[in-house]
């Protein structure tokens, strides 16, 4: 079957990326798979990047959106508009080579079970790119990001989790597992998605040799509230009670540690907030914990791991922190070690 037989929508998450988005649209039209739409979903910008696509690409659908869901708002509303088996999600700020899409559909027709295909995100400002590429997720509700040097890289590899920035899915596989949890609004709404696709049976993908590049920014503390609430978020609606009931302990260690680093990074405001957030919203996670736990397949010791726990660079300005960090995930793989049989 020829691949460019199949429709694919690109749908583009935009919100103010004037600057971005034009090179996002130019590497778009030089791409040589034959057959796709190009939809892009507008959150409400303010800098006159909506009007400049309608202007500029009357070719493109525009989407303006009547408010700020987020990226999962924007994605959804992108999936109830494509007519299409096929969606390749972009943020506002990548580019892809000419073959990605090509590369990315050949993948994912022809290997059994994939639901969501990654291409590999390249950055040359940012040493630490590769944690977009695939990873797992600790049981304490952290990244483990892939390897840097993988060596020989294999035609496709199997994580648990990829990033949304640049994603193609199968549309039917993504609205079965319910689309994107809007309630993230930022931060962490693509890991769950991945995690859902995982733990129902389906195969989350990079592939080499399909290249996009990105222009990353650093991350501190500034959007503290979201990635304290939405890990939560996450732990509640994905992880079995037993698995919650066995790691408390260390639950309880990593939360004190998290409450204590913000408070010094002058975030322990934020830190508090997120918390109550979520006592708030928690009737509402469990019904969508109840509703998800009936598509779930896979056990919890055969999806969470341990290991090394993802912390950004610029929050690690000294070697004793480096190894205190180090010695604190040893004891927790210890722990996991442990219990891992329990859950």
């Amino acid at each position: 079957m020829d691949m460019d037989t199949d429709q694919v929508i690109i749908g583009i998450i935009n919100y103010n990326g004037k600057k971005s988005l034009p090179k996002t649209l130019q590497s778009i039209d030089k791409l040589n798979y034959a057959n796709f739409e190009v939809i892009v979903a507008d959150n409400l910008s303010t800098d006159g990047s909506r009007e400049w696509v309608q202007q500029n690409y009357p070719q493109v659908r525009c989407l303006c959106l009547e408010y700020n869901g987020g990226p999962a708002g924007a994605r959804n509303a992108i999936l109830q508009e494509a007519q299409a088996d096929y969606v390749l999600f972009l943020d506002n700020d990548i580019t892809l080579e000419t073959d990605t899409l090509t590369r990315l559909m050949k993948i994912i027709k022809n290997v059994p079970n994939v639901g969501a295909c990654h291409p590999e995100i390249c950055d040359p400002n940012d040493p630490l790119v590769h944690r977009y590429n695939g990873g797992s997720i600790h049981y304490l509700c952290a990244l483990i990001s892939r390897n840097q040097d993988c060596g020989e890289r294999p035609e496709y590899e199997i994580f648990d989790v990829v990033s949304g920035a640049a994603l193609l899915i199968d549309r039917n596989i993504a609205l079965k597992v319910g689309g994107f949890d809007e309630d993230y609004f930022f931060n962490w709404e693509d890991g769950d998605f991945a995690a859902r696709l995982t733990l129902s049976g389906y195969l989350c993908v990079n592939v080499p040799d399909a290249i996009v590049h990105h222009q990353g920014k650093p991350r501190g503390t500034s959007k503290a509230f979201y990635m304290i609430r939405n890990r939560w978020f996450f732990i509640l609606k994905l992880y079995s009670w037993r698995t919650l009931l066995f790691t408390a302990p260390m639950f309880l260690l990593f939360e004190l540690s998290q409450a204590l680093f913000t408070i010094l990074k002058g975030a322990g405001k934020d830190y508090w907030l997120a918390n109550l957030a979520v006592f708030e919203q928690l009737p509402k996670i469990l019904q969508k914990r109840r509703d998800f736990q009936s598509l779930k397949v896979k056990r919890d010791r055969d999806w969470l791991q341990a290991g090394q726990l993802y912390i950004p660079t610029n929050l690690l300005k000294s070697n004793s922190l480096v190894i205190l960090s180090n010695i604190y995930s040893r004891v927790l793989g210890v722990y996991w070690l442990m219990i891992r049989h329990l859950c």
